[in-house]
């Protein structure tokens, strides 16, 4: 009688686990979140684009510091007149190769903020406009096509 008992607790347990974990799949698809809790996928999506958009500055205000560090660097290697010793790891080529690379880095960062932003002021339209996405299985071309 125990076994019993214990078995149908433990089915009962398993399917509310089962129960929950289909209903907060179904609640993270946009279909469902923008029809029934727009406030909550709105606020999750636009918090995500803020961090995203902070990280990107901030790896791009990192890259701007490092490049001018480097360029600092050659300048004082140039006006002392003193020539690395060999082997040195930090020579006017290395220092000239660490520019180039910080300019490349930098530009794609600043690609980075940039669609960073566009991500954020995205939803912030999309929310303004209270959008939400069909529950239909319609494709973009409409209806029967």
């Amino acid at each position: 009688m125990r076994g019993k008992l214990f078995e149908r607790v433990l089915k009962a347990l398993l399917l509310a686990a089962l129960c929950l974990t289909a209903y907060k799949g179904l609640v993270a698809t946009p279909e469902i979140a923008t029809n029934f809790f727009p406030e909550r996928f709105y606020r999750g999506k636009i918090n995500d684009a803020e961090n995203s958009l902070i990280m990107k500055e901030r790896h791009y205000d990192f890259n701007e510091s490092l490049d001018k560090a480097v360029r600092v660097k050659l300048e004082e290697l140039l006006a002392s007149g003193k020539k690395p010793s060999p082997g040195s790891l930090v020579t006017e080529k290395t220092l000239r190769l660490a520019i180039e690379k910080n300019q490349a880095k930098r530009l794609r960062d600043a690609d980075s903020v940039l669609l960073a932003r566009e991500k954020l002021e995205r939803f912030l339209r999309l929310e303004a406009a209270g959008w939400a996405m069909g529950l239909s299985c319609e494709t973009a071309a409409g209806p029967g096509r």
